[in-house]
């Protein structure tokens, strides 16, 4: 892990290799939401500003990890940090966001193949 607090997406393939229990939270925009085509295999998908909402969908039982798509970490970081004061005891943001997890070949699927997302696209 990056500072004891981000995880690498290296870290984060071991830890899937093995087994162990996580939870993945992709954080996005609410103007990112129409245009995103995949997500990490399993992922629970949040608006960045409707986490209160979402609360009883994240385990407290489990490694919870954090990531975005924007360039910077920071929308990952200040979830994480939300989530820690919560009370979550083992939550961490992904070190380079989604595009690390894509570069580790980590399990992806398909969101939103519906017609908004395609309208979007092909307008």
């Amino acid at each position: 892990m990056a500072s004891g607090f981000e995880i690498t997406a290296d870290d984060l393939k071991s830890r899937m290799k093995k087994g162990d229990p996580l939870f993945l939270v992709n954080v996005r925009h609410h103007q990112d939401w129409d245009l995103a085509v995949m997500k990490a295999k399993g992922a629970l998908r949040v608006p960045d500003d409707e986490l209160e909402a979402h609360l009883e969908e994240i385990p407290r039982d489990r490694t919870v990890v954090v990531y975005s798509t924007c360039p910077g970490d920071e929308p990952s970081i200040e979830v994480a940090q939300k989530l820690q004061k919560l009370g979550w005891q083992n939550v961490h943001p992904l070190h380079g966001g989604f595009k690390a997890y894509l570069s580790a070949g980590l399990p992806v699927e398909e969101i939103g193949v519906g017609n908004s997302t395609r309208r979007v696209m092909f307008l």
